[in-house]
C-alpha cells in the first residue's frame, strides 16, 4: 500500500536515518571547503547537488509506505529555507549553497517531496517509480552536470534568458547526463523486478533519451533557479503520460523499439560527431546535439530516417566547405558567419524529424503502414528543406551573376542580400530536395516501409518531399527579407545579420527584433514538413 499506515519497519528507520545523515554530511562537507576557501561557491553548490539527489535510488528499496518517504524531504523545505541566501535568520545561512538561486535549494526539496507524494511506490517494480526517477534525476544530474561543464567549457556560447546565464554545451551535457542517470536508474529498478532484457533495455534507452531531449530544452529556456521546478515537472507530465498511454505498462513500448539499431545509431552517430568536431564542422555542442539527434532519428524513428539525416548532414558540411574562401565576403554578413555549426543550428534542422521519431515509436505496430508513410514524408520534407537552404545558400554564393530578390524575381541585388537568390543556388536548393527525397524512398524499399512500385512511388512519395523541400527553402529566402530581424552598420550602412560590423555596434534596421535566422530556418522547415504532407494527400485523393 503506497500510503499504509501500519507501524513503521526496521528499513523505514534505517532508511530515514541513513537519508538525514548523507544529506546533512553533504551540507557540511560543502559549508567546511567554501568557509575555508578550498572551493568556490559555486562548486560547493554543485557538491550538493550533485550528491544528496542521489539518495533518490534507494527509496523504493528501504520505504515500505509513501508516509515515511516524505518524512526527509519534507523536513528539508524549512530547512533549506532557514539556511538559504534569503534566511530571515542571518546566522542560519550556508555559504555553501549561497552560489546561484536565492531560492534555489527549497525550491530542489519541493521538487522531490511533490515527486514522492505522488508517485512514490513501496514495491520497487511498480512502474510509478521510473516515473519518480525519470523525474527527479533529470534535475539531479542533467541541471547539476549543466552548469559544472558550462561554466568551465562553454562562456564562449553564453547566453543571458530571463536573468540567467546559460551555455549552449552546458544546455546538451544537460541532455546527456540526464539520458545516462535515467537509463541507469530504469535498469536499476529492472533488475530489482527481474525483468531486464534486451527489449526492457531499448525501453530504458527511450525514456533516458525523452527525458534528456526535455531536460536540456527546459534547462536552456527556463529562468535562473526555477528548471529546479521545471525540470522534474514537465518529465513528470510528459512521463505519466506515457504510462497511462501505455496502459500502465511503459514496457509495452518495447514492440517499437529495436536494440540493435539504437547501438548501431550511436556508434554512426559518434563517428560522424566526432570527424565533424575535428574537420570544424560543428563546434563541440553542435557536434554534441547532432549525435544525441542521429541516436533519436535513427535508433528510435528507423533505417529511413537515419539515411536521410545523416544524408543532409554530410552534403550539407561538404557544400559548406566548397569554395570556402571565394564566399568570405557574402558568409561573413551572416549572424553565423563561420564554418562550424553549433547546436542551435543542429536542433533546428533536427528537431521536426526527432519529435517524429518519438513519437512514431508511440504508434508504430498500432497504425497502417500507409499511416506511418505520410509521417515519413512531412519528416523527408522537413530535412530536404535543410539539405535545400544548406546547398541554395553554399552552393549558390559560388555564382557569378548577380542573384534576384526571392519576392521580386526581376529586381537584381548585390551578392550577400538577405532573400536574394541566384538561378544556381535555386537549382542547388531543388537538387538538394530530390537527393533526399529519392534517398528516402530507396531506403524505404528496403525498410519496408513502402512496397510502392516505381510509378506509383514517383508521385506518392518523390513528387510531395521534393515539392515540400523546394518550397520550404525558398520560404527561407522570403522570409529573410520580410520578416527576419536585419541590423544596419552605422559606419558603412551595410545591411547585415551580424549585431557588430566595422567594430562598431550595428542597429535595429527591418524585421521582427525577436525573429532571428535561427527562426527563419525552423519556420521554413515546418512550412516545408506542411507542403510534403499536404502534397501527398492531394496526389492520395487523385
Amino acid at each position: 500500500m503506497r500510503y499504509s499506515t501500519s507501524a513503521p519497519q526496521l528499513s523505514d528507520i534505517l532508511g530515514l536515518a541513513g537519508l538525514l545523515i548523507f544529506v546533512l554530511s553533504a551540507l557540511a562537507i560543502a559549508e567546511v571547503l567554501r568557509r575555508k576557501d578550498k572551493v568556490s561557491g559555486a562548486t560547493s553548490r554543485k557538491i550538493v547537488h550533485l550528491s544528496v539527489g542521489n539518495v533518490i535510488l534507494i527509496f523504493p528499496f528501504v520505504f515500505t509506505s509513501t508516509w515515511y518517504a516524505l518524512i526527509g524531504p519534507a523536513f528539508f523545505i524549512p530547512f533549506t529555507y532557514f539556511t538559504c541566501p534569503a534566511s530571515p535568520i542571518k546566522k542560519f545561512k550556508l555559504k555553501g549553497v549561497e552560489a546561484g538561486h536565492t531560492y534555489g535549494t527549497v525550491l530542489y526539496a519541493i521538487s522531490l517531496t511533490a515527486l514522492v507524494a505522488i508517485f512514490f511506490d513501496p514495491d520497487p517494480s511498480n512502474q510509478y517509480n521510473i516515473i519518480l526517477l525519470g523525474s527527479f534525476l533529470p534535475l539531479v544530474w542533467g541541471d547539476g552536470v549543466s552548469a559544472v561543464i558550462g561554466s568551465k567549457f562553454g562562456n564562449n556560447k553564453a547566453y543571458k534568458i530571463f536573468g540567467g546565464t546559460k551555455t549552449l554545451l552546458g544546455s546538451w551535457a544537460a541532455a546527456f547526463a540526464t539520458f545516462f542517470s535515467v537509463t541507469v536508474g530504469c535498469l536499476i529498478l529492472l533488475g530489482a523486478a527481474e525483468s531486464i532484457t534486451a527489449e526492457s533495455i531499448a525501453v530504458c534507452i527511450y525514456i533516458g533519451l525523452l527525458t534528456g531531449f526535455v531536460t536540456a530544452f527546459i534547462e536552456a529556456l527556463t529562468p535562473k533557479g526555477f528548471d529546479n521546478i521545471a525540470v522534474p515537472a514537465a518529465n513528470a507530465i510528459i512521463l505519466f503520460g506515457l504510462y497511462k498511454l501505455f496502459d500502465e505498462n511503459l514496457i509495452g513500448l518495447n514492440e517499437a523499439l529495436d536494440i540493435i539499431s539504437i547501438a548501431i545509431a550511436a556508434a554512426v552517430g559518434l563517428i560522424i560527431a566526432s570527424i565533424s568536431i575535428y574537420f570544424k564542422a560543428l563546434t563541440w555542442d553542435g557536434g554534441m546535439a547532432g549525435f544525441y539527434f542521429g541516436i533519436v532519428i535513427l535508433g528510435l524513428g528507423s533505417w529511413t530516417w537515419g539515411a536521410i539525416y545523416f544524408t543532409f548532414f554530410i552534403l550539407g558540411s561538404i557544400a559548406s566547405f566548397i569554395g570556402r574562401k571565394s564566399k568570405e565576403s557574402v558568409s561573413q554578413e551572416y549572424e553565423k558567419g563561420d564554418t562550424a555549426r553549433d547546436s542551435v543550428q543542429a536542433m533546428v534542422n533536427s528537431i521536426v524529424p526527432a519529435v517524429m521519431s518519438f513519437l512514431i515509436v508511440l504508434v508504430r505496430g498500432h497504425i497502417p503502414i500507409e499511416q506511418e508513410l505520410m509521417v515519413l514524408i512531412a519528416g523527408a520534407g522537413a530535412i530536404a528543406v535543410s539539405l535545400g537552404d544548406t546547398l541554395g545558400t553554399e552552393i549558390g554564393a559560388l555564382s557569378k551573376f548577380e542573384p534576384r530578390l526571392s519576392i521580386k524575381p526581376w529586381q537584381k541585388v548585390p551578392r550577400g542580400t538577405p532573400g536574394a537568390i541566384s538561378l544556381l543556388g535555386l537549382v542547388s536548393s531543388i537538387l538538394g530536395a530530390t537527393i533526399i527525397a529519392f534517398m528516402g524512398l530507396g531506403i524505404a524499399q528496403i525498410d519496408h516501409l513502402t512496397t510502392l512500385d516505381m510509378p506509383s512511388s514517383l508521385w506518392m512519395f518523390i513528387i510531395p518531399v521534393t515539392i515540400g523541400g523546394t518550397i520550404g527553402a525558398y520560404t527561407d529566402s522570403i522570409f529573410a527579407c520580410t520578416i527576419q530581424k536585419m541590423n544596419k552598420c552605422s559606419v558603412c550602412g551595410k545591411i547585415t545579420e551580424k549585431k557588430e560590423h566595422c567594430q562598431e555596434k550595428t542597429y535595429h534596421h527591418s524585421g521582427v527584433k525577436w525573429i532571428r535566422n535561427d527562426f527563419v530556418n525552423l519556420f521554413s522547415i515546418i512550412v516545408g514538413a506542411t507542403f510534403a504532407f499536404l502534397t501527398y494527400l492531394i496526389v492520395l485523393l487523385f
